[in-house]
């Protein structure tokens, strides 16, 4: 400040200054107000309501003291009333914010101007705390997070702003632009790139609620809709805007790009084909040479969607005749319109005079000879060829293919900017059986695409270059092009059903067996591709749009463009190529699998035993390219197993209630099934696992890699799958090493059932530990380890115990404890009762070469874990009178066994704490015999207890005390365990103690602190729970 003079911009520094000011604002308003009423002396003052007067005669006396009339009105005289204002239509003003947060708004602004950024937006937040109705506020700070590059706040922001005016059209209209803003640029895949069309749309949809009426906000919506792919709701959207605007060019082309990528374009296509229409029938009333309709002109694009319709329709009558008058309009011939008198003919068209001039009508010299012939664009002149061909009408469409000469010298000048248009000329004589002129066409659609470079061989015209060799005999080219269509588009059906009418007649059995997998393959496609309709007709799921226009550019396509892992390609055999061909494609993949193995070796020691993301990942992608290659290779799986590989067991997909839309297909296909029998197999399918691989003569070696080496890839992909949290594709790994014939011999199986187990013991998948455990007691029977196995692999499965106790387990149990009764009384001698006919069968080989340590069938005697599982089972389901019979016979065998003495007495105590026990005393005294017994076995009888040991028989004597309430009891065991300990850690501070703890041995020390420390609140002693927490349960 200088000679009273204040700086604009410390206006607004001081908050408080701010307050006073827009208090004494507020003050000075009310202090008018007041005046105004109570001075009516004065000529400016005015009453607002007289006492005993309505209010328009106040308002008449306010206006004549304003003008200084002397007039006066009585009180009590009547007046006219006045009419009501008429409303003003529009959206409703926002209120008009405080004079404090006006004051506030401006400080704000005034920080953006001067980019304190990080000062505006607590200005504006405190605005937005104080009064979150301000819109002012919310536009504010949108427009500073666009200024900080925080687009998705400025973008919430702008959302939450226009909430509060939700009748104001052009605001929502301007938030759905800023959300658009940078779509086209982003990436399909970009989640960013939907959230911001969902937004869009949102924004669009709140704009025709408050104007329903607004043609550009409709278009807008169904703009955004289409981005999204949703052209079922974006034809809907398309076609409210032509009830209001019916000439827009625009939106009609819209119209026609939604109906054309919707699931049925059949559905739609009249309303976009009478939308145009409708354009063409103004355009030509208007005159010769209008073509401007509202938002562009009608061109030759137009034209071509235009028939696009026709042909869906398959009106080719219609269709020829539309394109004759339309295109001749567009040449400027419209007063020409005799030659619609001929719909058969199309001699308006010829390159030549001659047939022109035999009609009478026709006038030489009227007009330009470009204007006939030659004038009508070459895509035109073919689909007006397609036409001809589809009605039968072979003379002229003769007459058009000769225009139409793929082996003229500017062929490929000619067709260049529309090569699709030989894909049609080459399929309509393709299905007019000339194949031999039919390749010609598409050998030149394929050199057009090779000096173009920017357009690919796309799957259909592949299929179609296939159908032509194969209609000329040459096999071996046809199954080249076809097995190149389906490694372009995985999802074609047409070239494996091509395909499988190839190998269906081959010689060999694998080619019958290969054009079975396809036909399957195609089925399974189909149900994919097509759903049913509410009507029950079968709709595809999705439809590519074709090109109707002049070909544009398109984005470079990579040709190294990785594959997804999980989906991976899945190799055809080329069965009719030469040997010598099919003996270098076989040597090209030993040269990848050579490579991808070498990687693997190389990174192993990195892969697992570092954190290199890099070197896991490309372990990774080798290991799980190997795999795929060997569980493509036939022979090393059964058939179905083969068959289940590659996906073809079903319709998938959730598909099983699709019907064949093909006939035909699905009668190949049960030909082919009847032909191949696939249910024999080979012949071997009835011969022992163990030795099929013997009588299938496998080599050492695959790919030069011996199966040795190849189950440790198998492994260790799944150990590596597993640690990256893909536990499913772990299982499938381990599932596809379990059903190959090759490794059948008992380690092999035995080391995949582990790793099977480590990966669900890894993935917490209690499901699956309990169907690999299953799997040992069954195979390894009798043996106490798998037993144990499975109580070992529930526990450390960090989940409910609902599959340890689930019906299928306790049944598995059951039959495995009546398996060994009934073998221990035939031992025995005790014949009158016969075992079950599960334990009549002789053991497998797997069974009597057990890599477990496990008693012979010759020696078998009850077996104490079985029975204390069961128990236990039992026990967790409040099953306790019946959990103690099997503890009853556990301990019968083992009597001084702790784990038996302790989950008895448990038992009882829990069966006298329920409601229905009878002598819960009895039951209770039965409970502490046994725990006292588990006790002093643990402190007294075993000398080589530890310290581990004893406190844990100190804390479960005080947990039992605290189940039954005795809590002054149990606070006595409790203590102990609390001195072990501190003994332990005097111990510890002095000499190294003698009693030595393991490193996996348990403690309870922080249980039964934390036990002691309730105990001592509930009691009421607060102060001894401080004591107990503050020594013992501090984290240090």
């Amino acid at each position: 400040m200088q000679d009273g003079f204040v700086d604009p911009e410390e206006e607004f520094i001081d908050s408080d200054t701010e307050e006073i000011r827009a208090e004494i604002h507020k003050f000075e308003t009310v202090r008018d107000a007041w005046l105004a009423e109570h001075r009516a002396d004065l000529p400016s003052a005015a009453y607002t309501v007289l006492p005993g007067v309505s209010k328009s005669m106040s308002k008449q006396i306010n206006n004549s003291l304003k003008e200084g009339s002397t007039t006066t009105v009585a009180p009590s005289a009547p007046a006219p009333r006045p009419s009501r204002p008429r409303r003003k239509l529009g959206p409703r003003k926002p209120p008009r914010p405080p004079p404090e947060i006006q004051i506030r708004i401006a400080a704000a602004r005034t920080a953006f101007d001067r980019r304190e950024y990080q000062e505006a937006i607590n200005m504006v937040k405190e605005i937005i705390r104080q009064r979150p109705a301000t819109p002012q506020a919310w536009n504010l700070l949108s427009l500073i997070h666009e200024e900080l590059g925080n687009r998705e706040a400025a973008t919430m922001c702008l959302i939450s702003g226009a909430w509060l005016i939700p009748k104001d059209a052009r605001h929502w209209m301007n938030v759905a632009l800023y959300c658009l803003y940078g779509v086209d640029m982003m990436d399909e895949t970009d989640p960013r790139r939907k959230l911001a069309l969902e937004r869009a749309v949102m924004c669009y949809s709140q704009a025709l609620q408050a104007d329903k009426q607004n043609v550009e906000a409709r278009t807008g919506k169904a703009d955004a809709l289409m981005q999204l792919g949703q052209s079922h709701l974006a034809l809907a959207q398309y076609l409210r805007a032509l009830k209001v605007q019916p000439l827009n060019i625009r939106t009609v082309r819209n119209l026609a790009e939604a109906a054309l990528d919707g699931r049925d374009p059949r559905k739609n296509a009249e309303a976009a084909k009478a939308a145009y229409r409708h354009i063409i029938e103004y355009l030509w009333s208007q005159g010769d040479e209008v073509f401007e309709a509202m938002e562009g002109e009608f061109e030759w694009s137009d034209l071509r969607i235009y028939l696009e319709f026709f042909t869906i329709l398959e009106q080719w009558e219609q269709g020829a005749a539309e394109l004759k008058r339309v295109a001749r309009w567009k040449l400027g011939r419209r007063a020409e319109e005799f030659w619609d008198r001929w719909p058969g003919e199309d001699r308006e068209w010829d390159e030549d005079d001659e047939r022109r001039e035999l009609c009478e009508d026709y006038e030489p010299g009227r007009f330009s000879p470009m204007q006939y012939g030659r004038a009508l664009p070459v895509d035109l002149r073919a689909r007006l060829y397609v036409f001809r061909m589809k009605m039968g009408d072979m003379y002229e469409a003769e007459k058009h293919l000769t225009s139409l000469d793929p082996s003229a010298d500017t062929a490929v000048e000619d067709f260049y900017d529309f090569p699709d248009c030989l894909k049609d000329i080459g399929n309509a004589l393709l299905d007019n059986e000339s194949p031999a002129k039919a390749l010609q066409y598409f050998s030149l659609y394929e050199k057009i695409a090779d000096q173009a470079g920017d357009i690919s061989m796309d799957a259909d015209i592949l299929v179609s270059l296939g159908r032509c060799h194969m209609a000329l005999g040459d096999k071996s080219a046809a199954e080249e092009r076809f097995i190149a269509a389906i490694e372009d588009d995985e999802d074609n059906i047409e070239a494996r059903v091509c395909l499988a009418n190839m190998y269906e007649h081959v010689s060999d059995r694998e080619g019958r067996e290969e054009a079975f997998l396809l036909v399957r393959d195609a089925m399974n496609l189909e149900a994919n591709q097509y759903t049913l309709d509410q009507e029950g007709n079968l709709v595809p799921k999705r439809k590519r749009r074709r090109a109707t226009g002049p070909r544009k550019p398109r984005k470079p396509r990579d040709p190294n463009r990785p594959r997804d892992p999980n989906n991976p390609k899945k190799y055809v055999p080329r069965r009719l190529i030469n040997a010598e061909k099919r003996k270098q494609v076989d040597l090209e993949r030993t040269k990848v699998a050579t490579k991808n193995y070498e990687i693997v070796q190389e990174l192993q020691e990195r892969a697992f035993h570092s954190d290199d993301p890099e070197a896991i990942q490309n372990w990774t992608r080798a290991a799980r390219d190997l795999v795929e290659d060997f569980r493509s290779f036939k022979e090393f799986y059964p058939w179905d197993k083969y068959v289940k590989y590659l996906g073809l067991g079903g319709t998938g997909g959730g598909g099983a209630a699709v019907p064949s839309r093909n006939l035909k297909l699905a009668a190949m296909a049960e030909r082919l099934r009847q032909g191949l029998n696939p249910e024999n197999g080979d012949g071997t399918d009835n011969i022992p696992a163990a030795s099929k691989a013997r009588v299938l003569k496998f080599p050492s070696a695959h790919r030069g890699i011996p199966f040795s080496a190849w189950l440790d890839i198998f492994l260790s992909l799944a150990f590596a799958l597993v640690r990256q949290n893909q536990h499913r594709e772990a299982y499938v790994v381990c599932h596809a090493a379990r059903d190959s014939v090759v490794w059948t011999a008992t380690d092999s199986t035995y080391l995949i059932h582990v790793a099977w187990a480590s990966c669900a013991v890894y993935a917490g998948d209690e499901e699956t530990c309990v169907a690999i455990a299953r799997y040992f007691m069954r195979d390894y029977l009798p043996g106490t380890d798998s037993y144990r196995m499975f109580a070992a692999m529930c526990r450390t499965c960090q989940t409910p115990v609902s599959w340890y106790t689930s019906g299928p387990a306790q049944k598995f149990i059951l039959r495995q404890i009546k398996t060994m009764d009934a073998l221990v009384m035939r031992q025995n001698g005790q014949d009158e009762f016969p075992p079950p006919a599960s334990s009549q069968r002789s053991p497998s080989k797997s069974q009597q070469q057990s890599p477990l340590k496990s008693r012979s069938r010759g020696d078998i005697t009850l077996d104490v874990a079985l029975l204390t599982i069961y128990g236990h089972i039992l026990f967790t389901t409040t099953s306790y009178s019946y959990a103690l019979s099997y503890f009853a016979r556990a301990a019968s065998l083992d009597p001084e066994n702790p784990l038996i003495n302790l989950s008895i007495g448990l038992a009882y105590v829990h069966y006298a704490l329920k409601r229905q026990a009878t002598n819960r005393q009895y039951l209770l005294t039965q409970g502490f015999a046994f725990l006292f017994r588990y006790y002093r076995n643990r402190t007294e009888e075993d000398p080589t207890a530890t310290i581990g040991q004893k406190m844990e028989a100190h804390f479960n004597m005080g947990r039992a005390y605290s189940l039954i309430g005795l809590g002054n009891l149990a606070g006595g065991f409790y203590r102990r365990v609390l001195e072990e300990a501190e003994r332990v850690r005097r111990n510890q501070e002095g000499e190294e103690s003698t009693e030595k703890r393991s490193r996996w041995e348990e403690t309870l020390v922080v249980e039964a602190a934390y036990n002691v420390r309730c105990m001592c609140f509930l009691l009421g002693d607060v102060k001894g729970a401080k004591a107990v927490a503050e020594r013992w349960l501090v984290l240090e």
